[in-house]
């Protein structure tokens, strides 16, 4: 009796000494990165030189001199500068009108349920075992009774999504339309609903995309040690790990 006491002691300080070793592990910061699901379309008719634009805002009621238009337009300008487009002084100057278009979606709710061992005197239970005389498994109680408790537990996530539309000026000038020439959309789905922490790392995502077909929806993953990020980033490198 005396000799299961000293076992189920060790047995539990050893899951201690895991436990504590895992957590350790898992406090090393690790890079900050995203999923970004990017899809873009170009009409045959879109142009090849003399690529001159200006960045207006795309979403409904929004305007140029809003603060947020302003800083998420600094970034898609130095990714286009990047593929060989040059920033237009005016409207009349350009030949494309670029329509930027941002948001985040409502917070979605999901719901995951998983079951965990019971402790006992002996450490934890396993209510099935293998059975050393047939092909099969069966109930097993060398380590005392027990069974599995159920959890449930959730999470929350937001659809981010950031959308640059190249238009042809002429007909945005003369008839106020949108006439598309290429398009290029890109959203990320994660735990922070903070557009301003994600905005850089879809923005360099997309930027190989920009004027091509990708023919469907790809997956790119970034992070911040990309040396495309950190340049658009600039002084403003994260300090801290934060949510995904």
């Amino acid at each position: 009796m005396h000799s299961n006491k000293l076992i189920s002691v060790s047995y539990r300080l050893l899951v201690l000494l895991m436990t504590a070793l895992l957590a350790a592990c898992s406090s090393t910061p690790r890079p900050l990165q995203f999923r970004t699901e990017i899809d873009s379309l170009v009409a045959v008719s879109a142009p090849q030189s003399n690529l001159r634009f200006v960045v207006l805002p795309g979403n409904a009621g929004a305007n140029e001199q809003d603060l947020q238009f302003i800083e998420f337009k600094t970034y898609i300008e130095k990714i286009l500068a990047n593929r060989g487009y040059s920033k237009a002084g005016s409207l009349q100057d350009s030949n494309l009108v670029m329509f930027l278009s941002y948001g985040v979606g409502a917070p979605e709710v999901h719901q995951f349920t998983y079951e965990v061992p019971l402790w006992n005197d002996m450490g934890y239970y396993y209510p099935y075992r293998m059975s050393r005389f047939y092909n099969g498994y069966y109930p097993g109680f060398g380590w005392g009774y027990g069974g599995y408790s159920q959890r449930t537990e959730s999470y929350t996530t937001f659809r981010r999504y950031l959308v640059l539309e190249a238009c042809d000026k002429e007909a945005y000038l003369q008839q106020q339309q949108r006439k598309q020439l290429w398009k290029t959309s890109v959203q990320s789905n994660g735990s922070s609903n903070d557009l301003r922490l994600v905005f850089p790392y879809m923005a360099a995502a997309m930027q190989a995309y920009l004027g091509t077909n990708t023919g469907h929806m790809i997956t790119v993953d970034i992070d911040e040690t990309n040396t495309l990020v950190r340049s658009l980033l600039g002084p403003y490198q994260p300090s801290t790990p934060q949510p995904r």
